[in-house]
């Protein structure tokens, strides 16, 4: 039975996750130990650059012959759905290293424009180099050649807990109960052709999973879950008109009203960082009593992780109700979000190791997927520009005038405003500003803003360093410009 083709435009596929009740736990499990030996050869061979712009099917036969089903103990069609799978998370890698050499390209290479400031395309160089990326030919070109190594490491996997199972390669799936089903795979080679059937049972509700899904076999948790899709239709908008949303680390959104959606999520965080490091402070002391005095059953009793990866799991489905109820609220309200691309690393930041240890538990990739999955289950839309400098920016006129200080924005007039709300007014405005582009470097924006600044400045018959001795402009703002320019 083939899986159900989806509608782009009223429906998307969700997974929905079922847990094992019973049924030959020990051999499926030795099935899943086989598939990750197959699963670490496929990444040993084509993990680099094998496969690049290269199709499964065009691979098959050339790795079958080399590595059969036999090799492994795998049924064909286990064997062949896992090399599919294989080869399109390495491809998906290949995607995402393309994503970061792209934005460089749009970054570097930029065209001329015409007297009427509109880009001549016919001078830019960008469309032949991404071009290049879809073969191996872009090696030929010794820049794109170094980003490429920056961005795209070879890859290993030692995953061994994974069973690619599905109605086409073979599963048989029957409802039991009301809310019970009982998963059949081939197991061990019996004969020619013959295998083993392995039989599991999995509480899954009311739906009975068609097309390909999952086995998995979590150990920490002592769980077998199987993971299998669903189709759902979207829903229709109820929002209105636009709005722009700031992402912060105490509460989860604050549009351009001072709307704040997903309060307290800074809280959970703040307090799982602070357990953790102290959880982790008294487990080094444990760890260097148990080597020094050879204690190894400190190791099985005190010094396992099953219960902190419980603790651990709760918090992010915690925060992800927490994000994900904003989100609804939000839309509830607007049709269109603009938000900040929070994608870049940061680098070169001088920070104490609170600070540190706090940001790295932020859970901006949390925020960002949120918002792309709901805005697209709920027929709206999310737009995404440049977040560089939007927290230091006075709303009201554009210009890098004010202070900020925690939730605060000190404005260069003597007036108070919400730092988080003020950070989404810039973000809402820069959606229309030509100058500004998503992929534009700070720099860049800084100096755009730093024009606007003095430009501000001159009307009210002041210059940059009059606003700098009044403390409305932060003078670190002028590092790496030319200061004899500014008047």
């Amino acid at each position: 039975m083939k899986r159900k083709a989806i509608n782009q435009v009223d429906e998307y596929s969700v997974t929905r996750i079922g847990y094992c009740v019973g049924g030959d736990v020990e051999k499926a499990s030795m099935m899943a130990k086989r598939a990750g030996r197959l699963r670490s050869d496929i990444w040993n061979k084509y993990g680099s650059l094998k496969c690049w712009g290269i199709s499964h099917q065009k691979l098959y036969k050339e790795f079958q012959k080399s590595n059969p089903p036999s090799k492994y103990k795998l049924p064909q069609k286990q064997w062949q759905k896992t090399f599919e799978r294989v080869i399109n998370d390495i491809h998906a890698c290949i995607e995402a290293a393309k994503t970061i050499v792209i934005r460089k390209i749009y970054r570097y290479f930029k065209p001329e424009k015409d007297r009427f400031g509109k880009a001549i395309k016919a001078t830019s160089f960008r469309d032949e180099l991404i071009k290049s990326l879809r073969t191996l030919e872009w090696m030929k070109y010794p820049l794109l050649h170094r980003w490429m190594r920056q961005a795209y490491h070879r890859g290993h996997s030692y995953v061994n807990n994974q069973i690619c199972v599905g109605i086409s390669n073979g599963a048989v799936v029957k409802r039991i109960s009301r809310n019970v089903i009982s998963v059949t795979i081939g197991g061990d080679l019996l004969g020619k052709r013959k295998y083993e059937k392995l039989t599991l049972l999995f509480k899954v509700g009311r739906i009975t999973p068609t097309g390909l899904f999952q086995i998995i076999f979590d150990e920490l948790n002592d769980e077998i879950r199987l993971h299998f899709p669903k189709i759902v239709k979207r829903s229709p908008s109820v929002g209105v008109g636009k709005c722009g949303l700031d992402k912060g680390y105490t509460e989860a959104f604050t549009d351009s009203h001072n709307e704040i959606y997903g309060q307290g999520i800074g809280k959970v965080m703040s307090q799982s960082v602070k357990k953790r490091h102290t959880r982790g402070q008294g487990r080094n002391k444990l760890y260097q009593i148990a080597m020094k005095k050879n204690k190894r059953h400190i190791f099985q009793c005190n010094l396992t992780k099953k219960r902190h990866q419980t603790l651990e799991n709760k918090k992010k489905q915690t925060l992800t109700t927490m994000v994900r109820t904003g989100v609804n609220q939000f839309f509830d309200k607007y049709e269109y979000a603009i938000t900040e691309d929070l994608s870049f690393v940061v680098k070169n930041k001088k920070i104490s190791r609170r600070i540190n240890r706090n940001l790295a538990e932020w859970c901006k990739g949390t925020l960002q997927k949120a918002l792309d999955e709901i805005s697209y289950r709920r027929s709206s839309s999310v737009t995404v520009v440049n977040a560089a400098y939007t927290s230091q920016v006075d709303s009201r006129f554009g210009v890098l005038l004010g202070t900020r200080c925690g939730d605060q924005f000190f404005t260069f007039d003597g007036e108070v405003l919400s730092a988080d709300g003020n950070a989404a007014r810039n973000i809402e405005t820069r959606l229309d500003d030509p100058k500004i582009t998503r992929f534009m470097k700070s720099t860049d924006v800084r100096k755009v803003l730093i024009e606007r600044t003095v430009s501000f400045l001159l009307q009210r018959d002041l210059t940059i360093f009059d606003a700098i001795e009044k403390g409305w402009f932060d003078p670190r703002h002028l590092r790496g410009i030319d200061k004899r320019a500014m008047g």
